[in-house]
């Protein structure tokens, strides 16, 4: 036992009395301060509470007309709640059944309660305080009805669920429980969707019958919904609508509704039995595009259209969705099999604002979409959320992640090189789509031709230069779902942690369209809503809250290379030289070591086409669900190619009707030789297949000019004159490989192995190939025969006359101007001893050619139909224009240089006979 330590010094009577009165004041102070803010709570909270239920209306609880949708010209193309919350129902229409499966699941002491059920929300209301938030539960039928009414936002706070339950004691007051329940019967969600809006939609949603005529088992299916209606819509979990159908069916029994034997009668009988077809096995007319604007209006303000009444006015261009609508049906275009998935947005270029998308084949009401998706935030937090698919965008980015990114950062110019050469990190070794590298190639043929490596490169250099955040920051510019992505250079050829949507895709090409500004894109113009007046500006915001997200410079410059390859018109992009100013760029993903389907290993999962024009910007891509691609399924098709190029099509029927933005003050044209950085210009010289053209930004501009280039030195050169021909040889060029070909290389080693592949950036390599050349000079300083050779040992192709010569050898570019230092060296051909001859090649139709040997000091006479030739030193000799099949006879006559002459044997041929075709 802990002892209680004592002390010497004792309270007098006074000071204990003293001391316990100090207590009890303080007890007062802190009761009272406890009193005043439990007090203020109240008063706030009540205060809170009291300017809710206000004006309380029994009017407001009706139902109120449906939202519309209207396009930019004022036209309604869409209503919600069709079949639904416009068509109200009775009570009395209502069958006793549907009552009683109703308050058996909702609210057992339904016709007992005031309004609210005590017990249930003390139970409900405690779990919340210790929460301190709504965590559910507890609600009666009346507080739903008030909920529905009064807070369409269904906000989470303790003070609205205050409110709740006084304005449902209130409402219980002014109207009775048979009006309560009809009320609530014809406003609430029994299914996916606004089809299932209120028990007259429910009825035709599920069995196509009046409300009247429901039986049992289809009353305890539908009042099962009433929970969770997209979790136990049958149409969409068959399984779990069974078990919760039965659940309500237990409920239905132990609160006495019906007995055990007509609840065990009823399970046996299957859901499926009583349903008619799939109602949502097809969408609307413009389904597609109303459930984006639902979608938008609801992430945007917090309003479900379905709910709080209003008209929204949006941007949809009813013809080009029922066009898309047309495509995803397989109307006008063929798909190869019906497994094959697509999504596709289009918007304006200069404004952000969507006219139409293209959401799924087979697409059914608020469901899953291809076309766009939510923020990856919201898709994290809620399942509600999580109804848009992104895809792994491939090579489609190439131009905005990679290029563009280099002319805004590095202020590359259009006329650069980059890098196709090997990259290796860890067990990440990327590789071309021909498996190829292909050295340093023109920005427009990486572009066209789609080369990973030289995307991964380029990337590799901006992200060195500026660092990882600020290249992340970059992205989110144009518009890209950045959250929980990290950045890497896999991101170049679209290896992204989430991937993107084509709305995203759509909205970022717009950008490079409209002179680097980004502007958010949206289907609304505006919502009003219908209660209380108030409008809601989207597109106004939109508008306001544009971003710079790239400069006009770069915008220009990474637009000039994209459509100058479309126009070109070759592979995937021929299908878009339309004439409207199209850049594009398309993507293939590929399925790595852990795909689905072992099989699929390397084979295509996404394909891509993006696209834009001074007008329009869109996206198109296809690919396979999750579950088909477990099937092995994969897309072997260029439907991303063709759609793009029907809407490409369609909506540019009437021509173009904007401009893109004009070129930049602050770029220029230039030259310069190609692959050499910093840029330098052509000077005299320079072969022209090194001079490229391109813009430049001002500032950045080739700095200096090339006027030649240096060769190296020849060491040693030697000549002579052997067995009546010239032999050289020269000390091997260093390096060697630039005597190979005329294209300069460089080795590049990866893993252990290595690639020769294109080098521009030596300065010294830009003139070409270098050849070993040759001069013969005579005695009177006459070059009598030049030749360049590949070899650096080599005999001559020539054979002088005796005499006594120069032989010069150097080095020298091949195209181009420039030579190194020169060596002479002199050789004497002594006199002939070979004699007169002549050797005689195959005639022709028109013509007969003959080698003839001279000897030193001699010259011979050829002379046929009195056409005659000298020779003074040994060569060729032709006679040509002779008649075709004609018989001819050559005279051959040698002079000696004392004067004597000698005849050799003539010859006699005949031409050939004329060619017939």
């Amino acid at each position: 036992m802990k002892k209680v330590k004592k002390t010497n010094k004792q309270l007098t009577p006074q000071q204990a009395l003293a001391k316990k009165k100090q207590k009890r004041k303080i007890i007062k102070i802190c009761l009272t301060v406890f009193v005043l803010l439990v007090a203020s709570a109240g008063v706030y909270l009540g205060f809170g509470i009291f300017k809710q239920v206000e004006g309380f209306s029994k009017e407001k609880l009706l139902n109120n007309e449906s939202s519309i949708q209207v396009s930019a010209n004022g036209e309604e193309y869409y209503s919600y709640g069709q079949d639904g919350i416009r068509k109200n129902v009775s009570y009395d229409d209502i069958p006793q059944v549907m009552i009683d499966a109703v308050v058996a699941a909702e609210d057992s002491r339904f016709f007992e309660h005031n309004g609210f059920d005590l017990p249930r929300i003390v139970k409900a209301f405690m779990g919340n305080l210790v929460a301190g938030r709504i965590t559910g539960g507890g609600s009666t039928i009346t507080q739903q009805v008030i909920k529905k009414s009064y807070y369409p936002k269904e906000e989470q706070t303790i003070e609205r669920k205050a409110g709740e339950i006084i304005l449902a004691i209130e409402a219980t007051s002014q109207t009775t429980k048979q009006e309560i329940l009809e009320l609530y019967l014809n406003k609430i969600y029994f299914g996916y969707g606004n089809k299932a809006i209120g028990i007259y939609a429910a009825s035709k949603y599920y069995f196509d019958k009046e409300v009247q005529n429901l039986t049992l088992p289809e009353a305890a299916l539908l009042a099962g919904t009433l929970n969770s209606p997209n979790k136990y819509d049958p149409f969409k979990n068959l399984k779990l609508a069974q078990e919760r159908r039965d659940t309500i069916l237990d409920l239905m029994e132990m609160h006495g509704y019906i007995s055990k034997e007509e609840c065990a009668a009823t399970k046996a009988v299957p859901v499926e039995n009583t349903l008619k077809s799939n109602p949502v096995s097809g969408s609307g007319k413009y389904q597609a595009y109303a459930d984006k604007v639902t979608r938008e209006v609801f992430e945007k303000t917090g309003y479900d259209p379905n709910t709080t009444p209003m008209k929204i006015t949006t941007y949809i261009n009813t013809d080009l969705q029922s066009k898309l609508n047309d495509i995803s049906n397989g109307d006008g275009f063929k798909f190869p099999d019906k497994y094959l998935q697509t999504g596709a947005c289009v918007q304006e270029s200069t404004t952000g604002r969507v006219i139409g998308v293209l959401a799924a084949r087979d697409y059914v009401p608020m469901g899953t979409t291809y076309a766009y998706a939510a923020s990856k935030e919201n898709m994290a937090k809620s399942g509600n959320y999580r109804y848009g698919q992104r895809n792994q965008p491939g090579s489609s980015l190439k131009p905005i992640i990679s290029y563009a990114s280099a002319f805004e950062f590095l202020n590359y110019s259009t006329a650069h090189y980059v890098h196709d050469v090997p990259y290796s990190q860890g067990e990440w070794t990327p590789s071309n789509w021909d498996k190829k590298y292909h050295g340093d190639v023109s920005i427009s043929e990486a572009l066209s031709q789609s080369w990973n490596l030289a995307a991964i490169q380029t990337l590799k250099e901006v992200v060195n230069k500026i660092g990882t955040e600020k290249m992340t920051e970059y992205l989110k510019g144009f518009g890209f779902d950045m959250y929980n992505e990290k950045l890497s250079l896999g991101y170049a050829i679209g290896s992204w942690d989430t991937g993107i949507s084509p709305e995203e895709q759509a909205a970022a090409y717009a950008v490079i369209a409209n002179g680097g500004t980004y502007i958010e894109p949206h289907t609304v113009e505006k919502i009003e809503l219908i209660e209380t007046g108030e409008v809601i500006n989207f597109d106004e915001t939109c508008q306001k809250e544009k971003v710079q997200a790239l400069s006009p410079e770069s915008a220009f410059m990474i637009r000039d290379i994209m459509t100058k390859y479309v126009k070109a018109g070759t592979g995937a992009y021929s299908a878009l030289n339309l004439g409207y100013q199209i850049g594009a760029k398309t993507g293939t993903s590929n399925h790595d070591k852990h795909a689905p389907n072992k099989s699929l290993v390397g084979k295509s999962k996404d394909l891509w086409m993006a696209a834009y024009s001074p007008d329009y910007s869109w996206s198109v891509w296809v690919g396979y669900t999750a579950a088909d691609q477990k099937k092995g399924r994969y897309p072997q098709t260029t439907a991303a190619n063709q759609i793009s190029a029907l809407i490409a099509k369609y909506v540019h029927k009437g021509g173009l009707k904007n401009s893109y933005p004009s070129k930049p003050s602050d770029v220029v044209s230039a030259q310069c030789i190609s692959g050499i950085y910093p840029y330098v210009a052509p000077g005299s010289g320079v072969p022209s297949d090194r001079i490229v053209s391109g813009y430049f930004k001002k500032g950045h501009t080739p700095g200096s000019s090339a006027n030649g280039a240096g060769l190296n030195n020849l060491t040693a050169f030697s000549a002579a004159f052997t067995n009546g021909k010239i032999s050289v040889n020269f000390t091997e060029y260093d390096p060697k490989s630039m005597t190979e070909s005329s294209t300069p290389t460089k080795v590049y080693t990866i893993n252990g192995r290595s690639w020769t592949l294109p080098y521009l950036g030596d300065l010294s390599q830009v003139y070409g190939k270098v050849v070993y050349a040759i001069d013969i000079t005579d005695q009177n300083g006459k070059i009598v025969h030049s030749e360049k050779l590949s070899t650096n040992t080599a005999t001559l192709n020539y054979t002088p006359p005796a005499g006594t010569y120069k032989v010069t050898g150097y080095y020298a570019f091949e195209s181009g101007e420039g030579t190194s230092n020169k060596i002479d060296q002199t050789i004497t051909v002594e006199g002939s001893t070979q004699p007169a001859s002549y050797t005689p090649a195959n005639p022709t139709t028109t013509q007969m050619s003959y080698s003839v040997v001279v000897p030193s000091g001699s010259k011979i006479t050829v002379s046929l139909n009195g056409q005659s030739q000298t020779l003074e030193t040994s060569g060729t000799i032709t006679f040509s224009n002779l008649s075709p099949a004609t018989k001819y006879t050559v005279t051959f006559v040698e002079t000696k240089a004392n004067g004597d002459t000698q005849t050799l044997p003539s010859h006699e041929f005949t031409t050939s006979n004329q060619s017939t075709q």
